[in-house]
């Protein structure tokens, strides 16, 4: 659905996006396994996988949890000739743990703690034709989440904010530069209309911003800033900062925000087709597509995929597939009509 996530109907996966959403689940229990190749139209073994769980321990909190692993196929490390010196399996991953609670019938919020460890490498890479050590980036980062969930009339909508990977930052090396991780502000709603008993559509708009300081220019691109601001900051300063430190002014800072739109069709919660648009602005990154899905789910069995569709020019996110499975468990309350 556009990657619309932060408020749209809770889901297994909440975990991915606000796990302040999990009070409201109708099951006590759920698991969810994803897999995702990526860059596909580049290379043939880079891939994404994620598990997440979750427990609603009553009916006013719940906690969860998530492991992310992506594996970036096999490299070849090079000295300064050319020359082979390694085949190295470099990864990334990240594992954490999230709280939620309800405060009172329609509102909640959450908390979740993340390690990341990232190993480029494998260890080790050729500098000037000599092996220096380098060790994996190892960080640690927050989520905090808000969710609220209400009716207008016959009709569901949920509105839900967001800030992800609030944290420290990371280096290769002991002198090394430290980089940001990459923290983002989500902000969106979503509307459910209940057509009858067996059907109902959704549709949501979702806004995001990166809250990491924008590179300044510089003269002659090392020197001193001509425009902007200093970008070698505090993670607290820097998101403070990334609200106001766009080097060409305001609209270059409104060029930073990215938006998904998104819709679904629900039949009986058992059948359900997607569809959605993801949009970043040329300047920022030029994500540009369009994402569409399905799902079908029986008794505590969920199965779903989707198709990315981009809209620029040998994108490498073409032929994109995601593909999920998903188990809920201990149904204890009526599945709500969406």
């Amino acid at each position: 659905m556009g990657d619309m996530a932060v408020a749209t109907s809770p889901d297994i996966n909440a975990q991915h996006r606000n796990p302040a959403k999990y009070p409201f689940m109708n099951s006590k229990v759920g698991v969810g396994l994803s897999y995702v190749p990526w860059l596909r139209t580049l290379v043939m073994d880079v891939d994404i996988a994620y598990l997440t769980y979750f427990n609603r321990l009553d009916d006013m909190q719940s906690v969860s949890g998530s492991i992310k692993f992506f594996g970036l196929g096999e490299m070849a490390i090079m000295d300064a000739q050319g020359i082979k010196l390694a085949d190295v399996r470099p990864y990334e991953m990240a594992m954490d743990v999230a709280y939620a609670r309800k405060f009172g019938n329609n509102f909640s919020g959450s908390l979740a703690l993340r390690y990341i460890r990232s190993d480029l490498t494998g260890g080790h890479i050729p500098v000037d034709g000599n092996w220096a050590a380098l060790r994996p980036a190892n960080g640690f980062g927050a989520d905090i989440g808000t969710y609220y969930q209400g009716r207008h009339e016959d009709n569901d909508f949920g509105l839900g904010l967001a800030i992800t990977n609030l944290g420290t930052k990371m280096a290769y090396s002991e002198n090394a530069e430290r980089y940001f991780l990459p923290t983002n502000l989500h902000l969106g709603g979503s509307y459910t209309f209940r057509i009858d008993f067996h059907n109902s559509f959704m549709m949501g708009l979702e806004l995001s911003k990166l809250l990491v300081p924008t590179p300044p220019v510089r003269e002659g691109g090392t020197g001193p800033i001509t425009r902007g601001k200093e970008n070698n900051v505090s993670v607290v300063e820097g998101l403070f900062q990334s609200f106001g430190d766009a080097p060409f002014g305001l609209r270059e800072e409104l060029s930073e925000v990215m938006w998904g739109f998104g819709m679904e069709y629900n039949y009986l919660n058992q059948f359900f087709a997607r569809g959605g648009y993801f949009h970043d602005s040329k300047r920022k990154g030029n994500r540009r597509y369009m994402t569409f899905g399905a799902g079908i789910k029986y008794t505590f069995l969920s199965l779903d995929f989707s198709y990315l569709f981009p809209f620029t020019t040998n994108d490498p996110l073409e032929n994109t597939l995601r593909i999920s499975l998903s188990f809920d468990i201990n149904t204890t309350r009526p599945a709500a009509r969406r």
